[in-house]
């Protein structure tokens, strides 16, 4: 059993640990493609990754551009949860007004999910509820009455839906050609009313 968790906005010094549960936990995706497809699908997935990470990207190299990118922002936060002393982050969320990952969305009532990701050896005790129950009452203090996320995690679909109460609402496919609609599940968009 592990300490609980606290929950809190990122800080400095988590950007590292943000980074590698981050990018830990994108290898879960892999259960969306067929097993003789996962590579290829790996591939599509590793070059998200990369954008991300690049010097440019919203995570940027080593979690360089976190704080920037997140903290103390009046159209977005990232929040990580933490366990025992030290504190040790073993899960990290964040959340924005509107459903684009990269655009100012400021007068959305949307709130949205992204970066989500807990410790492979942490998960199971609540932390990914207490980090998406942070991030929906951020939305609801900003203005928020519903909050959106999309994935293509069937693991993280499934909590969405059984643990926090979101529901299906579109979908669209990463290759929009016949072949890859019949071998490659889509990218679905879950909602949630929040007030």
């Amino acid at each position: 059993m592990i300490s609980e968790p606290i929950v809190r906005p990122l800080a400095k010094a988590d950007k590292q640990d943000v980074c590698r549960i981050w990018v830990a936990g994108l290898a879960q995706s892999r259960l969306a493609a067929p097993w003789y497809l996962r590579r290829f699908f790996m591939g599509k997935m590793n070059l998200m990754r990369d954008a991300a990470l690049a010097d440019t990207g919203d995570v940027g190299p080593q979690g360089a551009n976190l704080l920037a990118t997140y903290d103390a922002k009046d159209d977005r936060r990232m929040f990580v949860a933490t366990i025992g002393q030290p504190e040790t982050v073993v899960g990290c969320c964040a959340v924005k007004k509107g459903m684009s990952e990269t655009k100012r969305e400021d007068d959305s009532t949307v709130g949205s999910i992204w970066r989500m990701s807990v410790d492979p050896v942490s998960r199971g005790h609540g932390i990914a509820t207490k980090l998406m129950d942070a991030c929906e009452g951020w939305a609801r203090q900003n203005g928020c009455k519903k909050m959106g996320l999309f994935t293509i995690n069937p693991v993280a679909a499934k909590f969405y839906v059984d643990r926090m109460g979101y529901k299906a609402v579109d979908h669209f496919h990463m290759k929009d050609n016949a072949i890859a609609k019949r071998l490659i599940k889509p990218v679905f968009r879950y909602e949630k009313r929040i007030a």
